[in-house]
């Protein structure tokens, strides 16, 4: 079981313990600040692994602050926000933190990123394994399982690798189509995110017949099949 010390930073009680409850019930240690002034007493007295900070707080913004403070460079950070700007969204990845999640979010949802986060963190391990397959995320490579290179497009790679930081759970369209829009969603649309799937199917169907490891989930959108192989 992945392990790790996450500091929930949100100024909605509810919700702040919400987050929590999940964590903890995934065996993480969890601590809490409901504004950016406990964020930083917390930071200066104890070592995190991971923080998961909302943008709106109400003495500060977050982005402002993962920059301000350079949280990334002593933990993972996750944005936890209602901001579902796609500016905000790239502004985010690109300079202050590892992942973004919008409100509403499902603790499952939340509970999996948090351990992927930290799990890529304490081996940094570049490289995800699932089905026999591997995914080099710092050269964009695919292997197949007999450990031949697989060609990808841009967009078909940033589909797999949402995909495999997620296994085994669903992700939806919405944020596949963030995933691969960049910062300009005027000419695509989910059906952009299906055709790339089906794309991704075609390639990955081996040679014995065996099918590519993406499953429909009905009503949410695609998932790798099974575990990973170094879980």
């Amino acid at each position: 079981m992945v392990q790790g010390t996450v500091l929930v930073v949100e100024d909605a009680v509810e919700l702040r313990e919400l987050y929590a409850g999940s964590l903890e019930a995934a065996g993480l240690r969890v601590l809490h600040a409901g504004d950016a002034a406990t964020l930083a007493r917390v930071m200066a007295a104890t070592s995190l692994d991971l923080v998961l900070l909302d943008i709106d707080l109400p003495d500060g913004n977050g982005l402002e602050l993962a920059r301000r403070m350079r949280i990334r460079d002593c933990a993972g950070l996750i944005f936890v926000t209602a901001h579902t700007d796609n500016e905000d969204r790239i502004a985010a990845l690109e300079d202050a933190g590892d992942d973004y999640v919008t409100k509403p979010v499902d603790p499952r949802e939340l509970v999996a990123r948090v351990r992927n986060l930290l799990r890529r963190r304490s081996t940094g391990d570049t490289y995800v394994r699932f089905g026999g397959w591997t995914l080099d995320l710092a050269r964009r490579a695919l292997f197949r399982p007999d450990g031949s290179f697989l060609a990808l497009t841009a967009g078909e790679f940033n589909i797999l690798a949402a995909l495999a930081m997620m296994r085994p759970n669903p992700v939806n369209r919405e944020y596949l189509l963030d995933v691969i829009s960049s910062r300009d969603r005027a000419n695509i649309s989910e059906h952009t995110v299906d055709t790339l799937v089906m794309r991704l199917r075609r390639k990955m169907r081996q040679e014995n017949g065996r099918d590519a490891p993406i499953l429909t989930v009905r009503g949410v959108g695609y998932a790798l099949a099974g575990e990973s192989d170094d879980s």
